[in-house]
């Protein structure tokens, strides 16, 4: 959907959305890097499926278009910009190119920053690590750090993540007491404006 319009601009069976209590403002939709066609999935040797085969030749789906959604939105009373996405699911040298235009879009706008989504790998992975290195993991402001089976959000991996810029952490759990409306238990912070 055009995030100005309300217009319906694609379609597919799943995507991307940011559900808040209070409108969304400023919002905006904006597409992620993918894989070129000569680029590998994953590097030649690696011990993981796909490994050595070029974009051009992958399956299909292997690199489908992934967006991020977002907007300003109250947090406590203050306004934060919200970005929400779905990291590509194959080819972590993809996800760092993701997780890079993340920070990108976190740059561009005044903190205070939330960042969430399924980023389709564990905070402490290579690929995300130049989006970690730019803002805090909920998750390990609580104290709770990687290797915690508390993170497992997808059965025992730890892929789903809440990272802030300008908030402060007060708790970050995944909601265990969830129904299985998806592979996935929902991760929960509760932030709140940092003192200045």
């Amino acid at each position: 959907m055009d995030p100005d319009t309300g217009r319906a601009i694609g379609s597919a069976t799943w995507g991307n959305a940011l559900l808040t209590r209070e409108p969304v403002r400023d919002g905006f939709t904006v597409g992620l890097p993918v894989g070129g066609d000569q680029d590998l999935v994953e590097a030649t040797g690696a011990d993981l499926p796909l490994s050595g085969v070029r974009f051009a030749d992958a399956p299909y789906g292997t690199r489908e278009p992934r967006c991020a959604v977002g907007g300003r939105v109250p947090v406590g009373n203050v306004d934060a910009t919200v970005i929400s996405t779905h990291l590509a699911y194959a080819g972590a040298a993809q996800r760092e190119l993701q997780a890079g235009a993340l920070v990108t879009m976190a740059d561009d706008h005044a903190p205070p920053i939330v960042i969430l989504g399924d980023l389709n790998a564990p905070i402490e992975s290579s690929e995300l690590r130049v989006l970690a290195s730019d803002v805090i993991d909920a998750f390990g402001a609580v104290d709770i750090r990687p290797g915690d089976q508390r993170r497992s959000s997808c059965g025992p991996l730890a892929i789903d993540h809440i990272l802030v810029r300008g908030l402060a952490v007060e708790a970050c759990r995944v909601v265990t007491e969830a129904t299985d409306a998806s592979d996935h238990l929902p991760v929960v912070a509760t932030l709140r404006a940092e003192v200045r």
